[in-house]
């Protein structure tokens, strides 16, 4: 059996974040792990930001609602399922991620989780591991299973180290032109068509 793992946003969904930007008007909320590589800084960077503003869950929670997925991420989701196993591997947080996974039909979603005080501010976030995409991947092969990946940023990096196989999908040039040995796709036909070559069940 074979497992897909996908990142969320930027891969599946837009970014939570850059709609939370757009409904507040801070600039700052814009960036994402394509401008911080390291997500502990970046959600660091976040806090702080929301604690300035007096932004809280639940201006977070209704930017997610707004959101739908990516243009053809539904029936590409539903096609891969029809040959894979399929687990989204995301730095989201489940407090956040509950709308945009129900519109891709409740997938095994692995993730981190928030702090959240009575008054509905975020207090800090915990994250499962500092390379839990890379750590889910190894887990899931040490059961037998064979891995590929997908995903559009610095922080996919890891889970296309140890999968056997790992493509970007939707990622800006100057993320996928930095590791010209990985695979880049801007659709998601041509991503399927990856994970079917590359499978040694699918014929």
């Amino acid at each position: 059996m074979e497992i897909v793992c996908f990142d969320m946003e930027g891969t599946l969904t837009p970014e939570i974040w850059e709609q939370v930007a757009l409904n507040t008007g801070i600039e700052d909320f814009n960036k994402t792990t394509r401008d911080i590589p390291s997500y502990a800084e970046l959600m660091d960077f976040r806090l702080n930001v929301m604690r300035e503003h007096g932004v809280k869950l639940s201006d977070i929670q209704s930017a997610a609602n707004q959101l739908d997925l990516l243009p053809g991420a539904e029936e590409f989701i539903e096609k891969v399922r029809s040959n894979f196993q399929v687990v989204i591997l995301s730095d989201t947080f489940h407090e956040i991620a509950q709308p945009l996974m129900k519109k891709l039909g409740f997938p095994l979603l692995l993730c981190h989780n928030l702090e959240v005080q009575n008054d509905g501010s975020i207090s800090a976030y915990n994250l499962r591991h500092e390379t839990a995409k890379k750590q889910a991947i190894l887990g899931f092969q040490s059961m037998g299973y064979r891995c590929f990946a997908a995903g559009d940023s610095y922080n996919d990096i890891q889970m296309f180290d140890v999968a056997e196989k790992g493509f970007f999908i939707n990622s800006p040039e100057k993320i996928s032109s930095s590791q010209p040995h990985i695979e880049a796709f801007d659709n998601y036909n041509d991503l399927e068509n990856a994970f079917i070559k590359n499978s040694i069940f699918v014929k």
